[in-house]
């Protein structure tokens, strides 16, 4: 009964772990992220309205939408994952990224994971200069990405 209990407990989000693979090599450098957000997909439907049929409207079913995938982190040094977004920001040449991320439970093993393939980097943001504070500075980093697939036991 106990261990039934255990897996129907909510997971917590703060145990992740994030690789990325440029051209199928996983960096080394790019694994830990302060958050993560942009996880989801969302079916888009036309409504169609039936000849005589005031009541009710049939939904068709048109495409799938992703959010953009959000990574926060620290600045820290030079990594692959910046020099993809410095190359794409700079130079307008398109690079794509493939990441798994991971939902870890008390014992650091995987719950569930998430794969993002072709991750276009559309965006960075690096957090505000403060002089009168004493916080780590957060760099945002923006993906555009193709699908999505979700694997595990919890969603």
């Amino acid at each position: 009964m106990k261990a039934l209990e255990k897996l129907l407990e909510p997971s917590v989000s703060h145990r992740f772990l994030a690789t990325l693979f440029f051209k199928n090599i996983p960096s080394p450098l790019d694994l830990r992220f302060q958050r993560i957000s942009g996880l989801g997909r969302e079916l888009k439907v036309n409504e169609h309205h039936e000849g005589g049929a005031n009541e009710g409207s049939l939904y068709l079913p048109d495409r799938i939408t992703h959010p953009s995938l959000v990574l926060e982190r620290g600045v820290m040094v030079v990594t692959p994952l910046t020099m993809i977004f410095n190359e794409v920001l700079s130079n307008f040449d398109p690079q794509y990224v493939d990441l798994v991320i991971m939902l870890l439970n008390h014992h650091g093993l995987p719950i569930c994971s998430w794969t993002v393939t072709d991750a276009l980097p559309m965006s960075w943001h690096t957090g505000e200069l403060d002089a009168m504070s004493n916080t780590v500075l957060i760099n945002r980093l923006e993906l555009a990405y193709r699908d999505m697939q979700w694997l595990g036991v919890r969603a």
